[in-house]
């Protein structure tokens, strides 16, 4: 815990032991490796988690690995008889913690499941207060007493991701799409997520009220990091209808309206929290949803109406903001922006370039019709966070910005994106 948590220390010289809290504790895990247990369990996920701040992506997916085996030895999804409640439900925690990281990580890994939906699964998570109002020895929660918190929201809101994966995936295998199949697949997602969100408890909606409810409660971060994912998963089921090549369909704009809605609410909603020092969204993976946040408001600001670019441009730059904050604590942070030295630019095909300054170049240089084309680069781009984003094929992108493009006045609109990035991140020439 420490190892992970010294990075957000106000004083410099406890910052500057994490590593060496971290070594300490991956060296302590390994002469006890061949130990099952709930705290080996716990220990793996902690120490994946410091694996992913530095840039470690395989080291990263060996430790959940590891944790999900562990996990399954130990057969958590059963109830033991003489545990009491305290016991059983942390155990049903850590099982599903495993759910969650297995969803994630294999996403951002581009590495197949571990848990499968036939698996034996225990009873949701408590709600948090319950959870932490329980002491050693009481008994355990009954299901007449059960109620969902946001924990239980989250697993299922992390069963509809997986499908969401599995679609888009198959998306980039297949050679010809059967729009009628993809599009009532996604009405069928995209009405489950809706159906989540109706199903909110009051307490749990998102809005500034309930935010500085949470925050008393001790729960805040998790509440703030909660309503992220969900619009990072309403954006991503959305996202391949803001690709202007594929044929237009029934509810292809609908949905590609619906993509950049989730994109400002998620804007909204990581600034709301970053203006409470309480409510900071500071989880890793937070930066990766938010380079995909602006990757939506880029296709704003690149072909939305005028009207619409200021706005855009000031939901840019607050997310811009967002990740010079993240880049303090989490070092993978510059991998997934892309702020590289300038003289990196010189030899695109010589170097590999990460996410953000990838995309943004990307836009720049394409015809207005390729921006946001759904591909397997892009995918990569939208769930393989763990993954250097190389730069696309220099046959699938113009080297240069096409004559049509600066004469619909979209030239200018480049610029001013990078003009944004510059201020930020030391971006380089991206025309």
């Amino acid at each position: 815990m420490i190892g992970l948590s010294a990075r957000f220390a106000q004083k410099s010289e406890i910052r500057a032991r994490g590593p060496i809290y971290a070594k300490a504790a991956k060296d302590s895990f390994k002469a006890d490796l061949e130990h099952v247990c709930i705290e080996n369990i716990q220990a793996c996920v902690i120490i994946a988690n410091i694996c992913l701040a530095d840039s470690d992506s395989k080291a990263e997916s060996l430790y959940y690995a590891l944790a999900i085996r562990m996990a399954l030895i130990l057969d958590l999804a059963s109830t033991n008889d003489v545990e009491d409640g305290l016991t059983r439900e942390t155990a049903r925690r850590v099982w599903w913690t495993c759910f969650l990281v297995d969803g994630w990580s294999s996403g951002g890994s581009g590495l197949s499941r571990q848990l499968t939906v036939t698996d034996h699964r225990p009873r949701m998570p408590v709600e948090e207060l319950m959870f932490s109002n329980l002491r050693s020895k009481d008994e355990d929660i009954t299901n007449t007493e059960w109620c969902p918190g946001m924990w239980s929201h989250m697993v299922a809101m992390v069963e509809v991701y997986k499908e969401i994966q599995d679609l888009i995936r198959y998306l980039v295998v297949i050679p010809e799409w059967d729009e009628e199949f993809i599009e009532t697949t996604v009405d069928r997602l995209a009405i489950r997520l809706q159906a989540f969100e109706e199903r909110f408890e009051p307490e749990i909606q998102f809005s500034a009220e309930n935010l500085a409810i949470n925050a008393d409660r001790g729960l805040v971060r998790l509440y703030s990091g909660f309503h992220l994912g969900y619009q990072y998963y309403c954006m991503l089921i959305f996202y391949r209808y803001l690709d202007q090549n594929r044929p237009p369909t029934v509810n292809g704009n609908a949905y590609a309206d619906r993509c950049k809605l989730h994109a400002r609410k998620f804007c909204e909603i990581l600034k709301l929290s970053r203006e409470n020092k309480q409510a900071e969204a500071l989880h890793n993976i937070i930066a990766h949803i938010t380079i995909v946040s602006s990757a939506v408001l880029l296709h704003t600001y690149i072909f939305g109406d005028p009207r619409e670019l200021p706005d855009t441009i000031t939901r840019l730059e607050s997310n811009m903001a967002a990740l010079v904050e993240l880049r303090v604590y989490w070092p993978s942070v510059e991998l997934m922006v892309g702020a590289v030295d300038p003289l990196i630019f010189i030899d695109l095909t010589a170097h590999q370039i990460d996410r953000l300054v990838v995309f943004l170049k990307n836009c720049v240089r394409s015809s207005t019709r390729d921006t946001h084309r759904f591909d397997k680069w892009m995918v990569k781009f939208l769930q393989e966070y763990g993954k250097t984003l190389d730069e696309k094929d220099k046959f699938e992108v113009s080297t240069s910005i096409l004559p049509e493009v600066y004469d619909s006045g979209l030239g200018q609109r480049s610029r001013t994106i990078q003009d944004v990035m510059s201020a930020y991140w030391n971006v380089g020439a991206l025309i």
